[in-house]
């Protein structure tokens, strides 16, 4: 049935998490950040710092490119010297794929949980990509509906991106058309700047995603929700915050939420 995970996807998405992770951690020994942002898993008892935010994380209900990946018998080898060409997420039916049939009921229990939380978004800051925004509205729905808390689109917030079609987003037309109740002030090009026909750098997604929480850092909201993809998150929580709680660097599902607490300090 359409849309409907094949039980491969965790095998498929634990060779994903180990393939990207040591590229990771090795582009990230070569960085110096001025700035260190700790890490910590969010309690209700706590009282922020002037220096602190509470930051929902959430990655995207399954998408169609995670179904295509989780059913094909090939994987991605792009990164390899010699690639096949048979990776899945080269399919051009997949250029910035919607959320699944499985992906839309991930957002039942993720809205159930965000609505319950203590403390509530400001702001919601999302991925470009048509997954991430889907999973935004949805999974914020209380707040979307209500139409008093902005979801602000930033392109930092995207997944590594290049060669893979899933990875490369529409024109900033075509988005604003699906979902015109967004801000997009800070998008300013039509055309996706990111996307070549080269995967992105380690190096340089690791800059990006620190990048991304320097601006986070900057603005006035002390409670923000963020909706990303799992190599980002990954890059967030290993190569970005310091994270003493090593369950915080493991791989995210589809549909997950980690609500924590980021200090910045220099």
């Amino acid at each position: 049935k359409m849309g409907i995970c094949m039980p491969r996807t965790g095998n498929h998405e634990l060779k994903e998490k180990s393939k990207h992770y040591e590229g990771l951690v090795e582009a990230r020994s070569k960085l110096n950040f001025p700035v260190t942002l700790a890490v910590k898993p969010y309690t209700e008892e706590e009282k922020l710092e002037e220096n602190e935010k509470v930051i929902m994380f959430v990655r995207h209900g399954q998408g169609f490119h995670n179904l295509a990946a989780a059913t094909s018998k090939y994987s991605c080898d792009c990164n390899t010297t010699s690639p096949s060409g048979n990776c899945p997420y080269l399919d051009p039916k997949l250029l910035d794929p919607h959320l699944t049939e499985l992906g839309h009921k991930q957002m039942c229990p993720l809205a159930e949980k965000t609505k319950a939380m203590s403390v509530q978004p400001e702001v919601v800051i999302v991925s470009p990509l048509c997954r991430a925004i889907q999973t935004a509205l949805f999974g914020f729905q209380h707040l979307a509906e209500k139409k008093t808390v902005p979801f602000v689109v930033y392109e930092n917030a995207r997944e590594i991106s290049g060669r893979h079609i899933c990875d490369k987003r529409r024109t900033l037309a075509e988005i604003k058309k699906e979902f015109p109740a967004l801000d997009f002030s800070h998008i300013k090009d039509g055309e996706d700047p990111m996307w070549t026909e080269e995967r992105e750098g380690y190096g340089h997604l690791v800059q990006r995603v620190y990048d991304f929480m320097i601006e986070v850092g900057k603005r006035p909201e002390k409670v923000v929700g963020v909706a990303s993809h799992s190599t980002w998150l990954l890059t967030m929580f290993n190569c970005v915050l310091t994270a003493q709680d090593k369950s915080l660097r493991q791989w995210f599902k589809t549909g997950e939420m980690r609500a924590v607490i980021v200090r910045w300090s220099e």
